[in-house]
């Protein structure tokens, strides 16, 4: 029996983790040329970095703490409400600025941001480099927040921010303006007086 546990053990230390051999390394910020770029960014579009959870600070904007207090602010509401938030910051060596919103979109649908039965993802992606932010949303968000809400928050709350280099703030402010928003329309949905049965 000790002979079988230390085997199992042996396997599992040694044995390569498959799914990380099938996602690309992601390289902080570098130069590189034309095509060593072109060829980084097909990677990374064909074959996403996993997502670690909930914030996937890949530009390393945020402090370790910071991450954290969001990562608890968007898993608390997740319970509540059930709808998916994700934070995402990523570098220019990541995506090409034409590619960025689609990148956005592509995140929430690889990384399966938003409950299947109810497509009710969100993903908040930023780019200090592009000095972009784009906040992608399933469909069935849109009966709690619409494209000129989005539009609105993101002008309001985030953008004054983040044009001092204040990413965090950014985040938590117009995170909590979206969560305000949301909240109010989902206290009356149908959603909300189905999980209080």
């Amino acid at each position: 029996m000790k002979f079988i546990f230390t085997f199992l053990f042996l396997l599992l230390f040694f044995c390569p983790n498959t799914r990380a051999q099938n996602v690309p390394d992601y390289v902080p910020f570098r130069s590189m040329n034309p095509a060593q770029l072109s060829a980084y960014r097909q990677s990374i579009w064909d074959t996403l970095p996993a997502a670690v959870g909930w914030v996937n600070d890949f530009e390393d904007l945020f402090t370790p703490p910071q991450e954290h207090y969001l990562e608890k602010i968007l898993e608390h509401f997740e319970k509540a409400t059930s709808i998916e938030i994700s934070i995402v910051t990523v570098d220019s060596n990541m995506v090409a600025e034409d590619k960025f919103d689609d990148f956005s979109y592509r995140l929430m649908k690889i990384w399966g941001i938003g409950k299947i039965t109810k497509s009710n993802g969100i993903v908040i992606c930023i780019c200090k480099d592009y000095r972009r932010i784009c906040v992608t949303t399933d469909f069935g968000i849109d009966k709690y927040i619409n494209e000129s809400d989005k539009s609105r928050m993101i002008n309001r709350e985030f953008v004054p921010y983040f044009a001092k280099n204040d990413y965090y703030d950014g985040i938590y402010h117009g995170l909590n303006a979206m969560l305000s928003k949301i909240n109010k329309r989902w206290a009356k949905s149908d959603d909300a007086a189905f999980l209080t049965k």
